[in-house]
């Protein structure tokens, strides 16, 4: 019996992505040493990247869900599937006794046996671009003499962060933006709400969602009056320094994008031509922004609000 459970097929909007895997999948004996997976985050990237990895792991060359192999895999125990941390930088490792998950940890102790379970080995780096330049140079030349049994897949949401010649050795694999329709049917099967500034991603921000949910109750508290938009402006400065919803990796330009984007979404959700001038002023604090000149953002902020205040 066939189950479709953890399938390749339960990801949806990725068409072109699918093509090169059903191919991949219908004879593993094509599947090159290197895949690369790259498009926007949060649009099924790792998703689809783990269920070809069981899928050609399965000792029945279907994700069948009852082999030994399907059952490790669902267990997090396969000894054959390398998959490296996905928040932490990849490094080369020591020359003796490298560390764990580091680049020759792989290459002495893992990349060049044959597998133990299946017929083939899959070393997954869910974020490739945490590979240092030192590893990313020692990984090329496995890449150029690759054992036949391991492949490697590679995610990534911008192919520059990769070096050219680690791209040259791959097959490169589109992925994109997810439409509304398909956000619908995945917030309907995983019972999640996504919201529609999260455009065509189910992960699009390198934010903590409590930072997500109190910019947005911020914002539609004060957009709209002009005395509360003086304690919104307030409250946006004084992010910069009392953050205790982001503790972690804190970016304040991050933090002011979001705020533009809800800032925008708020105006944008009522009448988008009543607010039009309201919008403009936003895209041009955002287009300073980007001028990455030092310590422009308090007179920026003042800018911004001065001109909501007065179109309010």
């Amino acid at each position: 019996m066939t189950t479709k459970h953890f399938s390749t097929e339960e990801i949806i909007g990725q068409s072109n992505a699918q093509r090169f895997i059903h191919k991949y999948q219908n004879d593993p004996s094509t599947i090159p040493p290197l895949l690369i997976f790259y498009g926007p985050d949060g649009i099924g990237k790792w998703s689809l990247a783990e269920r070809f990895a069981r899928h050609i792991l399965c000792l029945e060359k279907r994700s069948c869900g009852l082999c030994p192999s399907c059952k490790a895999f669902m267990n997090n125990a396969h000894p054959d599937y390398i998959e490296f941390p996905s928040d932490t930088r990849i490094a080369i490792g020591e020359e003796k006794d490298p560390a764990e998950f580091t680049v020759r940890w792989l290459q002495s102790k893992r990349l060049n046996f044959r597998p133990h379970l299946s017929a083939f080995r899959i070393i997954l780096f869910p974020d490739a671009s945490l590979i240092n330049n030192e590893a990313e140079t020692a990984l090329l030349k496995s890449l150029e003499e690759p054992p036949a049994h391991s492949k490697f897949i590679f995610l990534v949401n911008d192919l520059k962060k990769l070096k050219q010649t680690i791209i040259s050795r791959a097959v490169c694999i589109p992925f994109q933006y997810l439409s509304q329709d398909n956000l619908k049917i995945l917030g309907e099967r995983h019972s999640l709400e996504i919201p529609k500034y999260f455009g065509g991603s189910l992960n699009p921000f390198e934010v903590p969602t409590e930072v997500l949910q109190l910019t947005q109750e911020k914002v539609n508290e004060c957009a709209d009056n002009s005395v509360l938009l003086l304690e919104l402006e307030s409250w946006v400065r004084s992010y910069k320094d009392q953050h205790p919803e982001w503790t972690d990796n804190f970016n304040y330009k991050a933090f002011l994008e979001i705020f533009c984007l809800l800032l925008i979404h708020h105006y944008a959700e009522t009448t988008i031509a009543q607010h039009m001038q309201k919008i403009e002023a936003i895209y041009s604090f955002k287009e300073n922004l980007h001028k990455n000149i030092a310590g422009i953002e308090p007179f920026l902020l003042s800018s911004l609000f001065h001109r909501l205040s007065y179109l309010t």
